[in-house]
Parts: structure tokens; C-alpha cells; sequence
């Protein structure tokens, strides 16, 4: 089901460098390629997946909704503006209610350092304050994960949690920061996914 007014909840974004691509079930291959490097998963709890389980799932979020209707479930494939493989992805759900969302991102180690996820993230979250009215972005962090953490302070967000024992993998507690960032005032004209 799409909004009210035939607002697209997730359209293509562009960046000077990136285009970000509504994902489809038909990125699984393109992503496949991403997760399939180990480094990816260093601060995730998941493995590698294989291309079946990624177009199941993206198939599953191209709702753009949570069953409930109560999440905006937004997501994005991001490549180089011109051509090239996929660089990773950014993803954010939306309490339209709350005016808040939570943000997630993941990039490929061959587009690591070069800019990419602060280009990509920036453009989400001027996207969600414009368009969601979203007020508060949110994302959780492993404590090692060293270059998030200076994305996030590069686009302003600040540390405003700390959570022990967040999660388990391979064997290991993971300890977990909450990263925040004020966004601009909701719309005036109040647009919601409904």
C-alpha cells in the first residue's frame, strides 16, 4: 500500500557521487557481492548470506511498512553516480508518530575511507527531515567499530548512551554506543506514512 496522495515513500536519491536505489528484491545480487566479504560482519551479528535469503528479505521490506503500519521501513542500494558495483546500503525505520528513526548503513571495504557512507547517510537524513519530518535520528554502534563512530561524528550525531552486553556473537559480548542527532523542524505539512 502506498501513502496518501501517491507519495513515494522511498524514491531514488542522488548524491555529487552516489545514486541510492530504492531496494528491490532484484539488488540481492548486487548486495551479495557487498556482504559477502567477512570484514562486513566484523561488528554484526550476522554471516555472510547467501543471494536466496537477501531477495526473501528484500523482497519482504519492499512493503516500505511494518505489518502494523506503524514503521516506515525504508531502504536504499547505494552506487558510485555514473557506474560501478553496489557500495553498500543505508536503511532507516521511521516512527513517523515520534518523529524519530533509526538508522543503519553498510559499505563494501572497497568503497571504506573514501567518503561514500557520510555522502549516503547525509542524503538520508536530509531525506527524512525533509520529506518524513523526522525531528531525531538514531543509531546504535559496536564500541570497536572505530570508523562508524567517526561517521556519525562527522555528521553531527553525539553519544548519548551506553549499552553492555548489547548483543553476543561469535563467542563475544559486544558492548553497544546510542549515537543522536537533532534534525530540522517536522513539515508543515505533516506528510506521514500511513
Amino acid at each position: 500500500m502506498r501513502p496518501a496522495g501517491g507519495w513515494d515513500p522511498n524514491p531514488p536519491l542522488q548524491t555529487a557521487r552516489l545514486r541510492l536505489e530504492p531496494q528491490r528484491a532484484g539488488h540481492a545480487g548486487a548486495m551479495q557481492a557487498v556482504l559477502a566479504d567477512p570484514r562486513v560482519h566484523a561488528f554484526l551479528p550476522s554471516s555472510p548470506p547467501d543471494v536466496e535469503a537477501l531477495r526473501e528479505r528484500f523482497a519482504r521490506l519492499e512493503s516500505r511498512r511494518s505489518p502494523d503500519g506503524r514503521e516506515g521501513w525504508l531502504n536504499w542500494v547505494v552506487f558510485p553516480r555514473l557506474d560501478g558495483p553496489a557500495l553498500g546500503t543505508v536503511q532507516a525505520t521511521v516512527r513517523p508518530v515520534a518523529a524519530e528513526a533509526d538508522l543503519a548503513y553498510v559499505f563494501a571495504p572497497h568503497a571504506w575511507g573514501q567518503g561514500y557512507g557520510t555522502e549516503a547517510v547525509g542524503a538520508l537524513l536530509s531525506f527524512l527531515a525533509g520529506r518524513w519530518g523526522v525531528r531525531e535520528a538514531v543509531a546504535q554502534v559496536d564500541t570497536r567499530n572505530h570508523a562508524s563512530i567517526r561517521l556519525l561524528t562527522r555528521l553531527g550525531f553525539r553519544q548519548t548512551g551506553f549499552t553492555p552486553h548489547a548483543d553476543t556473537f561469535r563467542g563475544e559480548g559486544s558492548d553497544e554506543f546510542t549515537f543522536r542527532l537533532l534534525l530540522a523542524a517536522p513539515r508543515a505539512d505533516g506528510q506521514a506514512f500511513r
